[in-house]
């Protein structure tokens, strides 16, 4: 039984039913994750909103969230300044709208607000949660685009057009430079957590991913503890973090976390400092599997980052999920390629059934 993703394409579906055909015809080519299995499809790329989404060429710069809004797909582009756009699916995206724009001088998130993870408040409202830079240092006021790095919060009554309550949740514990050198904390992806009636944010500091929780349903400033040494006891704003156990001698950033129905886990993807594409799973998002390597950089001097998922949406999956990110040719250009790629699970010593 396959599980659709909405506003896929005939075409599309028609890809789909290819990889469970290669599923069956050749195992050999599965990977695998625990008592999971998984292979990946062919690259193709995710085109251009119409009309033109400014950013595009910089895109993808993070994670990307993706949900129903009636008959439309709304999907929300992080970035220095942030858009929306609405379309039939992610590959038929249109009405790119400006929704959160850089901050004001001498502000936290003066040189960009790149909205990385956006829920639903009833029929107009949202809450977001987005990757803060500070491009302005004391000592050094050219800083070209290097960045102290934090996590704020914004929510919307307008259906994510325009965003306020700007206002930090999570920073570093050491302070920001007075000259120009990459800092802070960030680079995230925030889920609710229903189980326990909380957010759990995946975010890195120093390198290495790390994780915060919030009981407050509105995830306020404020309310949020850092992971340290075993628990949760460290302020959000300014505390310490110890990495998350499992994933410690797998450094890296900007992770995509989604709950998989056909496999009742949590999966959860980011990519490394040496350019490739990680995999692990977790029950209750606090214990997470021995990492597996998903995708593999293009060459030696390549990378792949910023990867989300999508089923659903960017929280919910099932049998089938988009993985969506960004092929460097060279791991020094800004210069990247958008790809999507089909990703289909399977649970070992089960006998796949036909779509």
């Amino acid at each position: 039984r396959m599980i659709a993703l909405q506003g896929t394409s005939m075409k599309h579906a028609h890809a789909t039913l290819a990889l469970f055909t290669a599923l069956l015809l050749a195992p050999q080519a599965l990977l695998s994750l625990n008592a999971q299995e998984f292979v990946l499809g062919e690259a193709r790329t995710l085109p251009e909103p119409q009309p033109k989404l400014p950013l595009y060429a910089y895109a993808p710069d993070g994670h990307y969230t993706v949900f129903r809004m009636g008959d439309s797909l709304m999907m929300f582009w992080p970035g220095d300044e942030s858009y929306r756009t609405t379309g039939t699916s992610i590959f038929e995206m249109r009405d790119c709208t400006k929704v959160l724009p850089r901050g004001v001088a001498q502000g936290f998130d003066n040189g960009g607000a790149w909205l990385y993870s956006v829920f639903r408040r009833g029929e107009r409202g949202m809450l977001g949660f987005y990757h803060a830079e500070d491009h302005q240092f004391p000592l050094d006021p050219a800083s070209k685009w290097i960045a102290y790095k934090s996590i704020a919060r914004c929510t919307s009554e307008d259906r994510g057009l325009t965003w306020s309550e700007r206002a930090q949740i999570l920073t570093a514990h050491r302070p920001k430079p007075q000259k120009a050198a990459w800092s802070g904390l960030g680079d995230h992806c925030t889920v609710w957590d229903e189980k326990q009636h909380r957010w759990v944010c995946f975010f890195q500091e120093e390198a290495i991913l790390c994780l915060a929780m919030s009981e407050d349903p509105e995830g306020r400033p404020g309310s949020w503890k850092k992971w340290f040494e075993g628990g949760f006891t460290e302020p959000g704003l300014g505390g310490r973090a110890t990495p998350i156990p499992a994933l410690a001698k797998h450094r890296g950033g900007n992770p995509s976390v989604l709950w998989n129905t056909f496999l009742q886990q949590w999966i959860m993807v980011w990519h490394s400092w040496a350019g490739d594409l990680w995999i692990s799973t977790s029950e209750d998002l606090m214990a997470w599997s021995p990492p597996k390597l998903l995708l593999s950089k293009p060459s030696a001097a390549g990378k792949v980052w910023y990867p989300t998922l999508i089923g659903a949406s960017d929280k919910i999956g099932g049998e089938s999920v988009l993985l969506l990110y960004a092929e460097f040719p060279d791991m020094k250009s800004v210069n990247r390629r958008f790809l999507v790629r089909d990703l289909v699970f399977r649970i070992r010593g089960q006998l796949q059934q036909p779509p």
